[in-house]
């Protein structure tokens, strides 16, 4: 019987750990684990939102969106770049503001941008009409949630304090319509604040609510990023 040839180098788990030439894939593996924490943090959250949404492939794309903030941190080593430093740069609050939750549905293509107060973090528009909305096929109302996410960079945990739930008509008037955290959000050097709004359409018959399905019943969007 032919003896078993023997393996030479390769990137075995051994190898990773202990070789020096491997810190690179080390460092790597690192901040991938703490990127996907990070996005795990996140998602739990944002569950008051993600309760009525089918998620999909959310959770690839903001990943990756994840991997492209946490390259712009400045202020970690390597092995060591957080998601939470490169929020602190324009870029990276650029990023998480663009992201596409909701191709079919956009908040502000309906209603405009909403004046954020970056004291307290009340978001308002002055003129705000329901009918502006695209209200998909037996939807009768919109209901808005707005939500504050703060991270915690020394629990690496985020605390989410949310608005009271505003559900208009479809045939509702134009109103200054203002929605503000129901608890005082606080502030400090080691908390990153991340603002996000829902937009939920429903069919609601006398007593009866109806919860649509479609990619055209829900939005979900960033407003700003703090600190």
């Amino acid at each position: 019987m032919a003896a078993a040839k023997k393996k030479k180098g390769g990137f075995t788990r051994k190898a990773i750990k202990n070789n020096a030439n491997m810190q690179v894939v080390r460092d790597s593996n690192s901040e991938f684990s703490m990127c996907s924490i990070f996005l795990k943090e996140f998602k739990i959250a944002l569950r008051p939102i993600l309760g009525h949404f089918r998620v999909g492939s959310l959770h690839q794309g903001l990943m990756q969106l994840f991997l492209k903030i946490k390259a712009l941190d400045r202020d970690s080593p390597a092995g060591a770049l957080h998601v939470s430093g490169g929020l602190r740069t324009k870029k990276g609050q650029l990023l998480l503001r663009e992201f596409t939750f909701t191709p079919k549905v956009g908040i502000r293509q309906f209603f405009g941008n909403p004046v954020i107060d970056p004291d307290d973090f009340t978001v308002s528009w002055e003129d705000f009409t329901p009918c502006q909305a695209r209200f998909p096929k037996a939807a009768t109302h919109l209901e808005i949630l707005y939500l504050v996410l703060t991270y915690q960079r020394d629990r690496k945990q985020f605390l989410t304090v949310s608005s009271v739930p505003i559900r208009r008509a479809k045939s509702a008037e134009t109103e200054h319509l203002k929605l503000q955290p129901t608890k005082p959000i606080v502030r400090g050097p080691e908390q990153q604040h991340i603002l996000v709004m829902s937009l939920r359409f429903m069919e609601v018959i006398g007593e009866e609510e109806y919860p649509l399905l479609g990619k055209d019943s829900l939005g979900i969007e960033v407003l700003e990023v703090f600190g």
